[in-house]
């Protein structure tokens, strides 16, 4: 496990902010916020050991949040957004709540370790079924009693652009979800592993070249962990020619302390937040 980024909040009162979690398969983030207006004033990210065990990534939550007495105050309250790759998107009209497990199990092999979930998408005549492995489960609850669960997804598909074809890719430190929209309507979305930036532009290009959707004409927009001076990004820029990165909403407040970092480091959480 490693420390990507540790800024906690400065303040003194805990009982009016509130915390988000975003546990993926190889990443784990917290941002603490306040609402009304939505201010951000804390953001810890963890890169965490590649193929972990539904174990190992309990034990890694609870050494986490053990060592950090920011991650134990008393918040107002606890959203825990799931956004493991063993998920799916099903049609309303055609889901059978009986046979998720079944669904999950062709499409991603069995897994005695994990638990399965529905819920409904926002706005869509979508399901969205998933699963999260066991410990990681258990460990939340524990620690966040009272906390309200999704997965990020759900909540994804509704923040699209209405008129135009974009491309949505959220990198971490070792995968990239990619959420591709045509106008308002979602066509796709899928999580890579990669290594290398040309891992992620062979991604990004072949998603175009299926869709029939010209890379040269698509709206790319970026956030997580990438920067307009990195590999990655002059990687992307040689194939895509609108290329943005996703900031912080303008009626969102970023604490002074957090100015340290691009907007769109943490925005795939901040629009999360929106959502609680």
């Amino acid at each position: 496990m490693k420390i990507a980024f540790k800024i906690p909040p400065v303040v003194n009162n805990f009982s009016n902010l509130h915390i988000l979690v975003e546990a993926g398969k190889e990443d784990i983030a917290f941002l603490i916020f306040s609402k009304n207006p939505l201010s951000v004033e804390g953001f810890y990210s963890y890169n965490l050991n590649k193929h972990i065990s539904s174990a190992e990534y309990g034990s890694a939550i609870k050494d986490i949040i053990s060592q950090e007495d920011i991650l134990k105050q008393p918040y107002a309250s606890a959203s825990i957004f799931y956004n493991f790759n063993a998920s799916t998107l099903v049609p309303a009209a055609h889901f059978i709540d009986e046979e998720k497990n079944a669904v999950c199990n062709i499409m991603f092999g069995q897994d005695k370790a994990a638990l399965c979930f529905q819920e409904n998408v926002k706005g869509q005549h979508i399901k969205l079924i998933y699963r999260v492995p066991d410990k990681v489960y258990e460990t939340f609850n524990h620690f966040f009693s009272k906390n309200i669960f999704a997965h990020s997804t759900s909540e994804q598909i509704n923040m699209r652009s209405e008129n135009t074809n974009t491309l949505h890719c959220i990198i971490y430190h070792a995968s990239i979800k990619i959420l591709l929209f045509k106008g308002a309507n979602i066509q796709l979305v899928q999580y890579f592993d990669y290594e290398s930036p040309s891992d992620v532009c062979y991604h990004l290009i072949n998603i175009c070249e299926r869709f029939e959707m010209p890379a040269a004409s698509i709206q790319l927009q970026l956030s997580g962990m990438v920067d307009k001076d990195s590999s990655l990004f002059t990687e992307v820029y040689k194939y895509f020619l609108h290329v943005s990165f996703s900031g912080a909403f303008n009626e969102v407040n970023i604490a002074e302390n957090l100015q340290v970092l691009p907007p769109h480091f943490y925005h795939h959480l901040t629009a999360l937040a929106q959502c609680v």
